[in-house]
């Protein structure tokens, strides 16, 4: 465990292969691309990556990812201020992929800001429908409204409201709660939002994600699709947290059918028992996506 925080040693337990997942956080991280279709055909973005001499990868599962090598800066080229792509790590462009979103649909990301997610559904729907992107700080919500502007983005609503008080007017097909967390999963020695100092807020932040998946399951339409997603290896912030909501009856989870290299939520962890059911997540080890960690939940309203 040389050069890791305890908050990352303490899951020694739980990870397959521990050597190779220390060995991932000491690399850096590689440099993934999502392609915006709403910008560019396919081979055009393709034909400006090879004239650059720039190869490329389709990490599994994600086939509008590009993990590229050779390219310094890529958010100083001509391609990203067109909006052809957006720089997104391949774990990060999962949970709109576990959501799928069909096109003409009404959308909710909950906790949109910067946008690449915001983003990646509207591409999914083919830029038909309604996304309202929410989040509840000013200066992140202008730096979404300009990730937006720059992809090409015309489908989308922006307002600003603290998340478990989204108003309850409307009801929504889908729903996207990428939840504030403590960042666990983007601890990399080069790299990440990882703050030590974070383990001493899982209680704060596990409640308010709860809260944020119940806000998530009161507007979402009955039958619809809730995806809750974290950044964090915590299970106080991943299996307990949907746990919890599970327990309140309103809901279930759907098993994620799509080929990736997750590994199944947890069922108990340091004392604590979830619902069986809690099984269907999935959890995401660096050392077996070269990305960074991230948990997701695909639940379906029942009441």
């Amino acid at each position: 465990m040389i050069g890791l925080p305890q908050q990352i040693g303490r899951y020694r337990g739980l990870v397959e292969d521990w050597d190779a997942f220390v060995e991932a956080l000491h690399r850096p991280v590689p440099t993934d691309l999502r392609w915006n279709s709403l910008a560019v055909e396919r081979n055009r973005f393709e034909e400006s990556l090879q004239r650059q001499g720039i190869s490329w990868a389709h990490p599994s599962g994600s086939p509008d990812l590009y993990r590229v090598e050779g390219m310094a800066g890529p958010g100083l080229t001509l391609a990203y201020n067109l909006g052809w792509y957006q720089p997104q790590g391949y774990t990060s462009t999962l949970p709109p992929l576990i959501l799928s979103p069909q096109p003409g649909s009404r959308v909710l990301d909950l906790c949109a800001a910067p946008g690449g997610k915001t983003s990646q559904l509207a591409a999914l729907m083919g830029g038909t429908g309604l996304i309202v992107a929410n989040d509840i700080s000013h200066q992140r919500i202008s730096i979404l409204a300009a990730n937006l502007e720059r992809l090409g983005v015309l489908n989308t609503l922006i307002c600003q409201y603290r998340g478990e008080n989204f108003p309850e007017r409307f009801a929504f097909d889908y729903v996207l709660v990428d939840a504030p967390c403590s960042g666990q999963g983007t601890f990399r020695v080069d790299g990440g939002t990882f703050r030590p100092d974070a383990a001493d807020a899982l209680e704060f932040l596990s409640a308010l994600q709860l809260r944020l998946l119940r806000k998530a399951l009161q507007v979402v339409r009955p039958g619809g699709r809730v995806l809750y997603s974290t950044c964090s290896y915590a299970p106080e912030e991943d299996e307990a947290v949907v746990s919890a909501a599970l327990e309140e009856g309103t809901a279930d989870v759907l098993p994620i059918d799509l080929d990736l290299p997750g590994q199944p939520g947890l069922t108990e962890w340091a004392g604590a028992t979830y619902l069986p059911e809690v099984a269907h997540t999935l959890r995401f080890w660096p050392h077996h996506t070269d990305s960074w960690g991230f948990y997701c939940a695909l639940l379906r309203r029942t009441g």
